[in-house]
């Protein structure tokens, strides 16, 4: 395959996960909104799920056909561009465009204690170089349970149903459908062009593919936010990030175990780490303009990591 044939696939494969990702976000959120479920709610699940499912296909594609450092890469560096581009765009959204601040309420702050802990297991059982199956079945657990109290917690809320019908099972469905597609486009084609450029699997996943399978996080978050609702701007990050580790590196470890490429361990996932931290303490105050700089500042380091 050409690189001029394998740059188009590639941007075909980005436009088709980005693409179905906002329709199935958008269907799937009004779904939710018509049942009674609370906007953060509905921001930690239907939509980080829909905005985690790129990264999940992408990660299985890439691992099934052999590509594991490139799976691995994909997650991890999707999180810190969740946290650094996309929560950093959201901040300077909120306070130049809406003059105000992001203030995530209560349940956010609870989430984010989830958030941590999943990335503080990751690194601790990175450390001996593999995710192993039994710990890969332990990460899907605690994201079942983590679905059960979100479940509890959407029960004993006092939102009332939406009586409306504006949901289109077909976009919902084709979303998906799109997703699956372009999760295919992109790692072949990334690959043929790490390939082509002798760079390698890890650094590509942790750049272009886990940056691209972060635009539909981006794009749902930023819609999210230039509507004034913070709650699933910020709820989409939270969530997103706890599904990216619990759920999707759940999935693979159980599927096949996960070597851990030396890069990863010593670098990105260290970043990875800060940048949690940062975050889980900024959105127990207002964030606005110097958050925004800060989570930005940490996505420009881990860029310039990668070129190192």
């Amino acid at each position: 395959m050409t690189l001029i044939l394998s740059l188009i696939l590639l941007g075909i494969g980005f436009i088709l996960l980005t693409k179905g990702a906002d329709y199935f976000i958008d269907n799937a959120a009004v779904l939710a909104e018509e049942k009674g479920i609370p906007p953060h709610v509905v921001g930690v699940t239907i939509v980080a799920f829909g905005t985690s499912l790129p990264e999940l296909l992408v990660s299985i594609i890439s691992s099934l056909n052999g590509y594991n450092d490139l799976a691995l890469g994909n997650i991890v560096g999707s999180n810190i561009s969740n946290i650094g581009l996309v929560l950093g765009t959201s901040c300077f959204i909120f306070f130049y465009l809406l003059n105000t601040t992001i203030k995530p309420e209560n349940d956010a702050n609870s989430d984010s204690y989830v958030m941590l802990l999943a990335v503080f297991l990751l690194y601790y059982f990175a450390l001996d170089k593999l995710i192993s199956v039994n710990e890969g079945i332990l990460f899907f657990s605690f994201y079942l349970i983590y679905m059960y109290w979100l479940y509890i917690r959407s029960v004993n809320s006092d939102r009332d149903p939406i009586e409306q019908d504006n949901v289109s099972y077909i976009f919902l469905i084709g979303g998906l459908i799109s997703l699956l597609f372009g999760a295919q486009l992109t790692v072949a084609s990334a690959v043929d062009i790490a390939t082509y450029f002798g760079i390698s699997e890890v650094v590509i996943g942790l750049s272009i593919v886990a940056i691209g399978t972060s635009l539909p996080e981006l794009a749902g978050t930023v819609s999210a936010a230039k509507k004034g609702h913070k709650e699933i701007a910020v709820g989409n990050i939270i969530g997103s990030n706890i599904a990216n580790i619990f759920m999707v590196m759940g999935i693979l470890a159980i599927i096949k175990p996960i070597d851990v490429d030396e890069m990863i361990l010593k670098t990105s996932m260290p970043l990875l780490m800060f940048i949690t931290v940062a975050t889980f303490g900024m959105i127990r105050i207002p964030m606005g303009r110097l958050s925004g700089l800060i989570l930005f500042s940490f996505f420009a380091l881990f860029l310039y990591e990668l070129v190192l």
